[in-house]
């Protein structure tokens, strides 16, 4: 398990669960990083992958830091693109040689397709090329990066919730004495826009003593 979620709406692949394996959770159960580090990263991923993507987009979600420690068994200072500058290097279970794009002091996700493909470290000094494509000065080659998980959650949450009137609805829409009115044709209905369930039906508009000839002609237009 990731961090106790038995349901994402983002697809695991096998492979990110490796990952996952060999690098954060290992950090984590050696010490390596915090628990405040692990838990932001944990947390981070858990909600993107249970909250779902656009499937026709390739996202990088940056999800969280963290600071090498030297007493740590993967710290190192003498990696040949950055040297005296401290970061983990992950090795693989039981051999000596540094596992590909495994050095850094940042943990990144991959989602191709709304599927998660791996989690990796990264190095903040990157995150300059990250939008890149991929091999392009260690850029991620997606479409889209998130930078801020709860930030993007949260705006795409606003966009739902955001009424957006289409044309077809305000064509629909008849004013009367200062009252937005929905003429719905597939209801057969004219219903106040603030407040749905006040309603009249269409064969009782022209019988309505509330409304002038001229109103009635104006709905009767959209029906």
């Amino acid at each position: 398990m990731i961090n106790d979620v038995e349901v994402f709406k983002v697809d695991v692949d096998s492979h990110a669960y490796e990952r996952l394996k060999q690098r954060l959770d290992r950090m984590a159960k050696n010490h390596d990083i915090t628990d405040d580090e692990n838990n932001t990263i944990r947390n981070n991923l858990n909600a993107i992958i249970s909250y779902g993507l656009k499937p026709t987009i390739d996202f990088g979600i940056f999800l969280g830091e963290f600071k090498p420690q030297p007493i740590s068994r993967l710290y190192t200072i003498t990696n040949s693109h950055d040297p005296n500058i401290p970061f983990y290097e992950i090795y693989s279970e039981g051999h000596g040689d540094i596992m590909v794009d495994s050095t850094g002091d940042e943990f990144w996700a991959i989602i191709r397709k709304n599927r998660l493909k791996t989690v990796m470290l990264r190095k903040k000094l990157q995150r300059r090329s990250a939008d890149k494509e991929r091999n392009n000065d260690g850029g991620l080659g997606v479409d889209k990066v998130i930078w801020d998980v709860n930030e993007f959650i949260t705006k795409q949450e606003e966009k739902k919730e955001k009424i957006v009137e289409t044309p077809k609805e305000k064509e629909n829409t008849v004013n009367i004495n200062g009252v937005l009115w929905v003429v719905d044709n597939s209801i057969q209905k004219v219903y106040k826009k603030n407040k749905p369930s006040i309603s009249v039906v269409f064969n009782q508009i022209l019988d309505n003593p509330d409304w002038s000839d001229k109103i009635k002609e104006e709905i009767m237009k959209y029906i």
